[in-house]
């Protein structure tokens, strides 16, 4: 669940791009069912994701589950709209009590490590929601022990998860460039075996990906975002019109969210000569590697001012 008393996720640049992208599609995927959804999230003090998800998705039942040790009036107080509905609890608690049935967007946004009560959520989430529905997954990806701060070994990795890590899992599967891939491989398992239940049981689902994020905020934690829909088996996932979206992304490849680090002037610059990279380079002003990076980017990027009131 995430911490407002840690970070301000209004901030954050990478996250901030992430939530665009993610907006971006989510557009399409409302005007392909053209249906009433639901939000589920984790709005902090900020609500920043209920702010930018009703504005432009025109979303209007949201619920918000708050734990931690905030008081319940500075929830209420920072919350932006009146229909926003606040769940006091952890999410084990509060999901259950919701009405799942129905056309649903769930971000579950836990801004600390993996831990079993993922998968709790999952099971809850995943006997219930029906086609269309949207399930969206982030948390840091570094696998460590709670206990000694390290990266897991795999005995303390089963004390921990149980019967849902990998059969085949090996110790460099907690390691900085394969953790994401462990992470996803038990929450694909994990959500499967609910879909496979209900299949068992008339139903004909499947839950088809769509994203897989990697970022990090400068010098912050390294984060992971998993998600996609629930839909038929035999869906053409072509209909909901995402395939102009690079970062849309259906297997283990991840896409990489890096921030470009230029000037406003720079970026100026870069938009003025953006079909003209050689002479960008040329220049020495920007260089290749930050032209990437913006070029992939810039569409979703926060512009922040300081402003005298």
């Amino acid at each position: 669940m995430n911490s407002p008393k840690k970070i301000n996720y209004e901030l954050r640049p990478a996250k901030f791009v992430e939530r665009k992208m993610l907006l971006t599609s989510l557009i399409n995927v409302c005007g392909f069912y053209k249906k009433k959804f639901q939000y589920i999230g984790f709005g902090g003090t900020a609500f920043t994701d209920f702010k930018l998800f009703h504005k432009e998705l025109h979303i209007n039942k949201m619920i918000s589950i708050e734990g931690g040790e905030i008081e319940k009036e500075r929830f209420e107080f920072n919350k932006p709209f009146s229909f926003i509905k606040l769940e006091f609890g952890s999410s084990n608690t509060i999901l259950p009590s919701l009405d799942l049935e129905k056309e649903s967007i769930i971000w579950l946004d836990y801004d600390s490590a993996m831990s079993i009560d993922v998968f709790e959520d999952i099971a809850i989430l995943f006997r219930k929601l029906p086609i269309g529905s949207v399930y969206l997954f982030t948390c840091n990806r570094q696998l460590k022990d709670r206990n000694t701060g390290k990266e897991y070994e795999i005995e303390s990795f089963k004390n921990e998860f149980g019967s849902i890590i990998p059969f085949d899992i090996k110790t460099k599967d907690f390691t900085g460039t394969e953790n994401f891939k462990t992470i996803r491989k038990m929450l694909s398992s994990h959500i499967n075996s609910f879909i496979e239940e209900r299949n068992q049981e008339g139903e004909n689902l499947k839950f088809h990906q769509l994203f897989n994020f990697l970022y990090q905020e400068n010098g912050g934690a390294k984060m992971y975002t998993y998600g996609g829909i629930i839909e038929k088996n035999d869906f053409d996932i072509s209909e909901l019109n995402l395939s102009d979206f690079d970062f849309i992304k259906k297997d283990i490849e991840p896409y990489i969210i890096n921030i470009p680090n230029l000037t406003i002037k720079e970026a100026d610059f870069v938009n003025i000569n953006f079909n003209n990279e050689e002479d960008i380079i040329s220049s020495k002003i920007v260089d290749e590697t930050e032209l990437k990076k913006y070029k992939k980017t810039y569409k979703y990027l926060p512009n922040y001012f300081d402003v005298r009131v």
